[in-house]
Formats: C-alpha cells, sequence, structure tokens
C-alpha cells in the first residue's frame, strides 16, 4: 500500500549519522569503508561554539552525501543492542559473505552474523558490526544487485541497501511512511515485530523495527544526523505538504536552514518517533542504482 499509489521518492541518497569524534570516524569511514572525502561543513567560527553542527561528508558506496556529525550528547561506544537508533545496510559487491568476513576478521571488527534469509527476502545474507561511534552497520548480498560499480576495495559497496528504523508503533509507521513518501509493502525480512517497505524506483528498503522506546542517539542527536530521502521535483510540492513535522530551527529565523544548503528544494523533519529526515528534490539519478 502507498497512499495514492504513486511512487513518489526516488531514492534513498545519503545519510548523516552522529559521532563524537570526526578524525576517529573519518579514518573508519575512508580507510575501512572505502570512502572519499568531499566536503566539510560549519568549520568556522559558529561551528566551533557549536551554533551549527560540525559535518563531514564523504562518498561511501557511490552516495556522495554520506556525512558524520559531530555531537554534543555523549554517544555510546558498545550500545546495550545491536541495530541501536538508525542502522545502515549497504549492499557488497560479492557472490557471498565469505571474503568480507575475512576482512572483517583481518581489520579486528567483532562482527554478529552471517545471519541468511529466506528466499522471499530481498536480502540473501548480512553480517553486522560496529563503527568507532557505536553505530550499527549492515554489510549484505541482495537478490536483486545494483548494477553500480563497487566502491572500496577492503569492502566493495555499491550503493545503500536499506535502512532500518526503530519505530514504537508499527502500524503508526507503516501509514506514515507509506502516505508521505509513496513506499510500497512488498516482500518481507524475516524478523519479528518489524515491516519491509521498499521504494519503488530504486529498490531500496525501509525496515521498520518496533521497540519500546527509540534509542537515545536518534532522538537526542538533533543536529545533523539524518536519512536523505530524493524526490522527483514535480512530486516535491506533494511530500512538502504531507511531511508534517518539520524542523524548527535555532536561528534568528526559526523557518531557515542555519547554513548554506545548495540545495533550496530541501527541509528537515521528523518522522513521528523522532527519527530526523531530509528531503529534497532529485536534480538527477546519481546514487543508489
Amino acid at each position: 500500500m502507498s497512499g495514492d499509489g504513486v511512487a513518489i521518492v526516488e531514492r534513498i541518497d545519503h545519510g548523516v549519522i552522529p559521532s563524537n569524534d570526526l578524525g576517529r570516524g573519518f579514518r573508519f569511514w575512508s580507510n575501512l569503508m572505502g570512502g572519499v572525502i568531499a566536503h566539510m561543513t560549519n568549520f568556522n567560527a559558529r561551528g566551533l561554539n557549536r551554533e551549527v553542527p560540525q559535518m563531514l561528508f564523504l562518498t561511501v558506496a557511490n552516495h556522495r552525501g554520506w556525512g558524520l556529525a559531530l555531537q554534543d550528547f555523549s554517544l555510546s561506544t558498545t550500545p546495550h543492542r545491536m541495530l541501536d537508533g538508525v542502522a545502515w545496510g549497504f549492499e557488497v559487491d560479492a557472490p557471498d559473505l565469505s571474503q568480507v568476513i575475512e576482512a572483517a576478521a583481518k581489520h579486528e571488527l567483532r562482527i554478529e552474523g552471517p545471519v541468511t534469509y529466506p528466499a522471499s527476502s530481498p536480502i540473501q545474507e548480512s553480517i553486522f558490526f560496529l563503527d568507532p561511534d557505536g553505530n550499527t552497520v549492515e554489510l549484505c548480498i541482495r537478490r536483486d544487485p545494483s548494477s553500480q560499480n563497487p566502491q572500496g576495495t577492503i569492502f566493495p559497496l555499491r550503493r545503500i541497501s536499506h535502512v532500518r528504523v526503530e519505530v514504537t508503533d508499527l502500524q503508526k509507521g507503516r501509514d506514515w511512511y507509506c502516505r508521505v513518501f509513496g513506499l510500497v509493502e512488498d516482500n518481507q525480512g524475516p524478523g519479528d515485530d518489524q515491516v519491509t517497505l521498499t521504494v519503488p524506483r530504486s529498490g531500496q528498503l525501509i525496515i521498520l523495527r518496533k521497540v519500546d522506546r527509540v534509542a537515545d542517539r536518534s532522538t537526542q542527536c538533533v543536529r545533523g544526523p539524518h536519512i536523505d530521502f530524493r524526490i522527483p521535483l514535480e512530486n516535491y510540492p506533494t511530500v512538502f505538504e504531507r511531511f508534517e513535522f518539520k524542523e524548527r530551527y535555532w536561528g534568528a529565523d526559526p523557518t531557515k536552514i542555519p547554513w548554506h544548503e545548495p540545495n533550496k528544494n530541501t527541509v528537515y523533519g521528523y518522522d513521528p518517533f523522532g527519527n530526523r529526515i531530509q528531503i529534497g528534490a532529485a536534480y538527477n539519478r546519481g546514487h543508489g542504482h
């Protein structure tokens, strides 16, 4: 189900994750995950004074906007549960995960898995590990692989495959993501208390996971971290109107983003559970396919 049946979202374009140490995070995401630095944001007096978040952007898995946002809130590097907060799944260019597991062991990553999924799932198998800030990273093999050339040598990543998002009410979450973004409920990944939604145009997935309480790293890290959806320009006004939990900023003008945003057709806000989201007009098909 997708509200009016229109495939509104173009793609999951990128993500920004919370960090307590941008240098440490950069070393991990560049050395192990194959990221290439793109640009830095708010490395100025306002950023140093913590008026706006300092952010570091890389190209990871062919997504040019992958970012780390420096947080005042102290992150646990050993969260009490795997998949704590928003968890990002990347598609690996490989027939199976055997070499990926070897590479993870060589670099002393503590992995969980591999997890093998039934034939009905678009994900074939996955492993999980934590980055230095305790963010969950999932590497997976897809049954519908992307045609993107892989980026990175240790882990050859094609694209963002999916995002796992915590919600406290599955029905409410399902209805909201389908209504606002035109996601559809399709082949389900296994697991209790979760539902898999598909971005029809890209085949990427949003997996909603029911929890009693959404993790602090999602609800307290309010500056910077987000999931970015790109919307075809002709559909952007519709999504803008449906996206009711828009963010109000802390600058002099509460409706204006307090840093330079190159895409004027963009806005930040939240889902009903406090997970931060950006929507922006898609001017090209540069990622995730």
